[in-house]
C-alpha cells in the first residue's frame, strides 16, 4: 500500500496509494455480507431469549401464562403482511405494475411452494419448536447442518443449474464447516441437547418426520423467495406481504381444527395478551424480529442466493462464543480461559478451523465456473 515516490518527486507524491477499486469493491460486499450475517445472528439469540421469556411469563393474581403458539402464528402473519403491505405502498415507483405481476402468477407453484413453506416453516421454528427428546451432540450437529446440501439440491430443482448453482467441493466442504461449528458450540456449552418444545409430545416416526420439516423448510422457504424473486420478477417488499397475508388466510382452517371447541382458546388468548402490557410488548418485539428478519434474510439472498444464505447460518455458534469470550477478553484483568476451561478453549480453536473451512469454500466457490448460466443474483431490494 505504501510505496517510495522516488527522491526526484520530493514532496508531490503521496507514499500512501489509492487502493484498487476492484479490491475496495470486494472488501464493501465482504463487509456488508458481515454486517448482515451478525445482524442475523444477533435476531436469532434475541428471538429464542424473547420465545423463552414469553411462554415462562407468569402474571399475577389469577392471571393465566401465555401458552397460546397457533393464536401467535397467526397473529406474525397478520402484523408482518400489514407492515410489509404499508412498506410497498410508500416505497414502489411502479404500484400497478407490481401488483399485475403477482396476480398474473399468484396460482402458480412457485407461489404455492413459498406460501407453504412460510407457514410451517415459521409455525414450527417460532411456536411449536421440539418436544424434549434426548440427543447425541455428534447428531445433533450433523443433523442441523443437513439444511446445507438440502439448500443445493432444492435450488438447483426450483432454479436450475447442477448442485443448485454452486460446485458440489462447496457443498461439501460448508457441510463439514456447519458440523464442525455446532458440534464444537455443543461441547463448550457442554449441551446435552434436550429440547423443550411448547406443544404436542412427539415420539418414533412422528418425531423424526417434523425434525426433518424443521431442517427443511426454511431452506426451501429461502430458495422459494429467491425464486419468486428472480424468475416471475417480483418486488421484494410486495412479495412479503402477500406471503404473510396468504399464509394469515392459510392458518385460519389450522386454529379451527386445533380448537375443535369454538374459538374460546382463540378470544382467551387475545385477551391474556391484551390484559397485560408485558405480555403484548413481548408479542409486540417478537413480531417485530420478524419482521427484521425477513428483511435481513431477503439481503442475503440479493447479495449472494439462497444457498449461502442457508449456508451462513451456522456461522451463528461463532457469533454466540465471541458473545460469551467478549467479558474475559475486555472485562477481565487477566484471560484465565485455557486454564480454567481448557476444553472450551480447545473447541474455539477446533470452531475456528470450522470458519477456515468457511473462507476455502468461498474461495473456491468464487473461483469456480459454473457449467450452466445461472440466473441472475442481482436483485432491487
Amino acid at each position: 500500500m505504501f510505496v517510495n515516490a522516488g527522491v526526484n518527486a520530493g514532496e508531490q507524491q503521496p507514499l500512501a496509494r489509492k487502493m484498487a477499486p476492484v479490491v475496495m469493491g470486494k472488501m464493501c460486499f465482504l463487509t456488508t455480507v458481515g454486517a448482515l450475517v451478525c445482524g442475523w445472528c444477533l435476531l436469532d439469540g434475541w428471538n429464542h431469549s424473547t420465545i423463552a421469556t414469553l411462554f415462562g411469563f407468569k402474571g399475577a393474581g389469577d392471571l393465566k401464562p401465555f401458552n397460546f403458539p397457533l393464536t401467535l402464528a397467526f397473529f406474525q402473519f397478520a402484523f408482518m403482511g400489514a407492515l410489509f403491505l404499508a412498506f410497498w405502498a410508500v416505497a414502489s415507483r411502479h404500484p400497478a405494475a407490481d401488483f399485475a405481476g403477482v396476480r398474473e402468477n399468484l396460482f402458480s407453484a412457485k407461489w404455492s411452494g413459498l406460501v407453504a413453506t412460510h407457514v410451517f416453516s415459521t409455525f414450527w421454528l417460532q411456536t411449536m419448536m421440539m418436544p424434549a427428546q434426548m440427543m447425541s451432540p455428534a447428531v445433533f450437529a450433523a443433523s442441523r447442518a443437513l439444511e446445507v446440501p438440502a439448500a443445493a439440491a432444492l435450488r438447483s430443482k426450483v432454479i436450475g443449474g447442477r448442485f443448485g448453482g454452486h460446485p458440489i467441493e462447496t457443498t461439501t466442504l460448508m457441510f463439514g464447516a456447519a458440523t464442525l461449528l455446532i458440534y464444537s458450540q455443543s461441547q463448550i456449552a457442554e449441551c446435552l441437547c434436550i429440547w423443550s418444545g411448547h406443544g404436542i409430545q412427539l415420539a418414533g416416526v412422528a418425531l423424526v418426520l417434523i425434525y426433518l420439516l424443521v431442517l427443511i423448510l426454511p431452506a426451501a422457504n429461502a430458495v422459494c423467495l429467491e425464486s419468486v424473486m428472480v424468475d416471475l420478477d417480483t418486488n421484494p417488499l410486495l412479495m412479503l406481504a402477500v406471503m404473510n397475508i396468504l399464509a394469515c388466510v392459510c392458518f385460519v382452517p389450522v386454529l379451527s381444527f386445533a380448537h375443535l371447541s369454538g374459538w374460546e382458546d382463540v378470544r382467551l388468548a387475545f385477551e391474556v395478551t391484551l390484559g397485560t402490557q408485558q405480555l403484548y410488548l413481548l408479542v409486540l418485539w417478537l413480531s417485530m424480529q420478524m419482521v427484521m428478519f425477513s428483511g435481513l434474510n431477503l439481503a442475503l439472498i440479493g447479495m449472494l442466493d439462497s444457498f449461502w444464505a442457508v449456508a451462513l447460518r451456522s456461522l451463528k455458534a461463532v457469533f454466540w462464543w465471541l458473545c460469551h469470550l467478549a467479558p474475559s477478553l475486555f472485562l477481565s484483568e487477566s484471560l484465565h480461559l485455557s486454564i480454567d476451561r481448557p476444553d472450551a478453549s480447545f473447541w474455539g480453536f477446533i470452531m475456528l478451523g470450522g470458519c477456515v473451512l468457511v473462507g476455502a469454500a468461498a474461495v473456491i466457490d468464487a473461483h469456480a465456473t459454473p457449467d450452466s448460466v445461472m440466473k441472475a443474483k442481482s436483485m432491487e431490494v
